[in-house]
């Protein structure tokens, strides 16, 4: 990307915004339902800062980070059908080991 001009330099058509603190930000722009977490710029911070007090579980956040590094589909098994399908691809690893043993065949004739 090209710098801009420096006559352009400090102008930013784009509205300031950080959705947490209130702060400008020229990169980010809100979300319409951003509006609706509170009747005023306070409240909406107060409200949009409560979404992340609690911490996510380790065992989530390992998942997410394991499937994602490995390109792996992240949802139930009716979604990771989809994208299976859809992708044409497995959507996730296959079971770890070796497949179970088949049970021998009944109808079989044991010569030994």
């Amino acid at each position: 990307m090209r710098p801009a001009p420096a006559s352009s330099r400090g102008k930013s058509t784009l509205t300031p915004f950080f959705p947490a603190l209130g702060e400008a930000d020229a990169l980010v722009t809100p979300h319409p339902l951003y509006f609706t977490l509170g009747l005023n710029a306070a409240e909406r911070q107060e409200c949009y800062r409560a979404l992340f007090r609690e911490r996510l579980p380790d065992a989530f956040i390992e998942a997410r980070r394991s499937a994602t590094n490995s390109s792996w589909v992240i949802g139930d098994d009716a979604f990771k059908r989809r994208i299976a399908k859809g992708a044409k691809r497995r959507a996730e690893p296959l079971p770890r080991g070796r497949p179970p043993a088949r049970p021998a065949d009944k109808r079989q004739l044991n010569l030994l």
